[in-house]
């Protein structure tokens, strides 16, 4: 017979996992997809954590020394950041996406305590991106355009749908331990994860091409061993074949796209091309944004920029020949690590590498488990972050509300899945 008690953290477990269905299942197809299943999470938290007091209080005992790792570098950086704006009086549009982490710590708190199942974790992220085909098709077919973007933007949707497919990658250790269902699910994930590979190509992201080598040296962490040597070798075979193929064929863009870099890299080494008429060279405007950026920093390296004062000095370079005009231009530096350095300091850097390396190191330490599903939620965690912090060296990837709301949440429902799978050992 059900007590009150389980047959309310019954509830509360339906809604978190239907919560965290939503949000994969959603993101590509729907505008603000994210939004319905975090929004369901972060009301959810508010409710229990408004409701249940007196069992709050005991949970925080309950909360491992990672577990408030964690929150504790999502506070941090969000206080020390939002310190920064305040103090150089920058835009306060920033605080709102520094407000994201805050309200992060609550559903992550919630997810601790109630976690998602995991039909719901990989069902939905195996649904999501392969709905992702039908929109970026629709983009490039019907509509013409010349990349996919969904409702996103061009990417964030490479960016984001190379994660979900790394994603199913990972959830294929899982699926191999789930007994009768385990073909389904093999053909479900492997479906969401050649789908991944189709929004990375139909998106021309090149950003997501630099996540690739340090996920796969994860991926081989993580399985490498004597006896599965021969499948890992034939993997990497199979993958290598794979890229080759995909490269060779002139409709995947790749060739092009890579080929595009070479130039414009080429082009600016020899003479500085960054804008003309009427063409802005992608790489040539990123590399030309960093060597701004790396004058600048010098003179506040601690505490960073006012931005005004940041446009003002990159105006004087511009009138005196020092810095090509189309700078004017660029919203931001285009690589997280600078922007931060830039209008935070050194000061803001420390948090900002907190923020990527405290979550992959409690992940890493998992990437040997034996049971399959802490390794494959761990695989899926390392390579997300690592992920994440390669895509920050080519755009500001935690400079939009969707980048910042998918890295946090994506964080806080792998991470609370591992514990709970851990627990159940």
């Amino acid at each position: 017979m059900s007590t009150p008690a389980s047959t309310l953290e019954h509830r509360y477990r339906l809604i978190v996992s239907a919560g965290v269905f939503l949000f994969f299942a959603l993101l590509f197809i729907v505008r603000s997809g994210y939004s319905y299943g975090a929004g369901l999470l972060f009301l959810t938290s508010l409710v229990y954590l408004t409701l249940h007091r007196a069992t709050l209080q005991q949970a925080q005992w309950r909360l491992s020394r990672e577990d408030k790792a964690l929150m504790g570098v999502l506070l941090v950086f969000a206080l020390t950041a939002s310190a920064s704006v305040l103090g150089h009086g920058n835009n306060i549009k920033h605080l709102d996406q520094l407000s994201r982490y805050l309200l992060g710590i609550p559903v992550l708190f919630l997810l601790l305590r109630f976690p998602p199942g995991l039909n719901a974790l990989w069902s939905g992220a195996a649904l999501g991106v392969t709905l992702s085909i039908g929109i970026a098709a629709w983009q490039l077919y019907v509509l013409d355009h010349v990349r996919a973007a969904g409702y996103l933007n061009i990417i964030h949707f490479g960016n984001i749908g190379l994660v979900f497919g790394l994603i199913c990658a990972a959830g294929l250790r899982w699926a191999a331990a789930q007994g009768q269902a385990s073909r389904r699910w093999h053909f479900a994930l492997a479906i969401g994860l050649l789908a991944s590979v189709y929004a990375v190509i139909a998106s021309g992201s090149r950003g997501s091409w630099l996540a690739l080598p340090p996920v796969l040296l994860i991926f081989l962490v993580a399985f490498v061993s004597r006896r599965a040597a021969p499948y890992l070798a034939a993997a990497v075979v199979i993958s290598l074949a794979l890229a080759a193929v995909l490269y060779l064929i002139p409709e995947t863009g790749i060739q092009e796209r890579l080929q595009l870099a070479i130039t414009e890299i080429q082009r600016y080494l020899n003479e500085r091309y960054v804008f003309r008429d009427g063409e802005v060279s992608s790489v040539g405007a990123r590399l030309e944004i960093w060597r701004v950026a790396m004058l600048a920093i010098p003179q506040s390296l601690w505490l960073g920029w006012n931005e005004a004062h940041f446009d003002a000095f990159v105006s004087g370079l511009i009138q005196q020949g020092l810095a090509d005009p189309y700078m004017q231009n660029m919203a931001n530096t285009h690589n997280n690590y600078l922007e931060v350095v830039l209008l935070h300091g050194l000061v803001g850097l420390i948090p900002l590498l907190a923020l990527f390396l405290v979550p992959l190191a409690l992940f890493c330490r998992r990437l040997r488990a034996t049971d399959p599903t802490v390794q494959a939620l761990a695989l899926a965690g390392a390579s997300f972050i690592a992920a994440y912090m390669m895509f920050g060296v080519s755009q500001v990837i935690l400079g939009r509300n969707n980048g910042v709301i998918f890295f946090v949440l994506t964080l806080s429902i792998l991470w609370s899945a591992l514990r709970h799978a851990e627990t159940r050992q």
